[in-house]
């Protein structure tokens, strides 16, 4: 929960279905965006939409493999991912216009793309979505339009969730963003 996104409204929707259709149809007539996905291994999903987003448009892909050909497209038609999700081995990706980014990448990977990660962190982009299979993590690193006061990222990957490390990252204003679950590397 956080206080500071600028949403005015708010609704949700547990379904079987990964990413059912015509109810994100039906928000988007009412000027609900969605801003947040979550997927299960038996193929159901969260969809969190909301209004007060800056978005312009939206557009969504749901497929079994990374759909990398579909978010080049969007990028030249001015859309930017802004969120991702898997339920067992598909993908899901919303992408939407006036994000506020200036620049997107993706870093696919079978493991950790930790070079490329820090690469681009390296020349001014930030994590701004993940999402992972058992086979495959994906991470999207943008330019925001506005620079941030605190360019401060960094990740973690973890057999168990690591409360302890949170609590006291917490005490030096670093805060948790993104969180996906994937493969653990062996």
């Amino acid at each position: 929960m956080d206080a500071g996104t600028g949403f005015t409204a708010q609704v949700y929707e547990i379904s079987q279905h990964f990413l059912h259709k015509e109810w994100i149809l039906e928000q988007w007539e009412r000027n609900y965006y969605i801003t947040a996905l979550a997927g299960a291994n038996s193929g159901s999903s969260l969809v969190i939409m909301s209004r007060g987003t800056t978005y312009a448009q939206q557009s969504y892909k749901v497929s079994d493999a990374f759909p990398f050909k579909w978010i080049n497209k969007k990028w030249k038609e001015g859309f930017y991912v802004t969120s991702m999700a898997t339920a067992g081995s598909r993908w899901a990706v919303v992408m939407s216009r006036n994000a506020g980014f200036s620049d997107q990448v993706v870093e696919l990977d079978f493991l950790y793309p930790s070079e490329g990660i820090h690469q681009r962190w390296d020349n001014g982009y930030r994590i701004t979505a993940t999402a992972a299979t058992l086979d495959q993590a994906a991470f999207i690193l943008s330019i925001p339009r506005r620079k941030p006061n605190d360019e401060t990222q960094e990740t973690l990957r973890t057999s168990a969730f690591p409360s302890q490390h949170v609590k006291e990252k917490w005490s030096k204003n670093l805060y948790l963003a993104s969180i996906c679950y994937g493969r653990a590397a062996s």
